[in-house]
C-alpha cells in the first residue's frame, strides 16, 4: 500500500509538527543532562526568573514614552529643516529664473538697437558704435 501524504499546510498538521519538535527537544535535553551527570560534570541549574515589581515596569513604560516623545520631536525637527531647505532651494531657483529673464530682456533690447536699419535697408551705425564704446569703457584692460 502506498503511504498517504499528509497535507502539510493544514493547521492540524502544523500543530502536530510543533508538538513533535517540542517533545523531541525536551527528550534530547533530558538525555544530555543525564549523560553530563553520568560523566561527572555539574548539571546547570534551572534559571531563576525574577519577579517584576510594578515600579520597575512603570519606570520602563515611562522611559519608553519619553523615547517615543523624543523620537517624535526629532522627526518633527528633521521635517522642519527639510521644509526649510526645500523653501530656500525654491527661492534660489526663483531668483535664478528672474535673473535669467532680466538678462534675456536686456539682450533683446540690445539686439533690437543693433539691428536697426535705415529707410533704404542700410544698418544704422550710431548704436553699434555706442555699444562698442560701452564695451571698451566697461572693460578694465582699456581703462586704467
Amino acid at each position: 500500500m502506498a503511504k498517504v501524504e499528509k497535507k502539510k499546510f493544514t493547521k492540524e498538521y502544523r500543530l502536530k509538527e510543533i508538538q513533535r519538535n517540542l517533545t523531541k527537544k525536551a527528550r534530547l535535553k533530558k538525555e544530555y543532562l543525564k549523560v553530563l551527570k553520568d560523566e561527572g560534570y555539574s548539571i546547570p541549574e534551572k534559571p531563576q526568573y525574577e519577579k517584576h515589581d510594578r515600579s520597575s515596569v512603570e519606570a520602563k513604560k515611562a522611559l519608553n514614552k519619553q523615547k517615543v516623545r523624543d523620537q517624535r520631536e526629532e522627526h518633527k525637527l528633521r521635517k522642519r529643516t527639510q521644509k526649510e531647505k526645500e523653501q530656500s532651494f525654491k527661492e534660489q531657483e526663483m531668483k535664478r529664473i528672474q535673473l535669467s529673464k532680466e538678462k534675456q530682456v536686456e539682450r533683446d533690447r540690445r539686439a533690437k538697437k543693433l539691428t536697426q536699419r535705415t529707410k533704404r535697408g542700410q544698418p544704422v551705425m550710431g548704436p553699434k558704435i555706442n555699444d562698442l564704446l560701452d564695451k571698451i569703457n566697461s572693460d578694465e584692460t582699456y581703462t586704467r
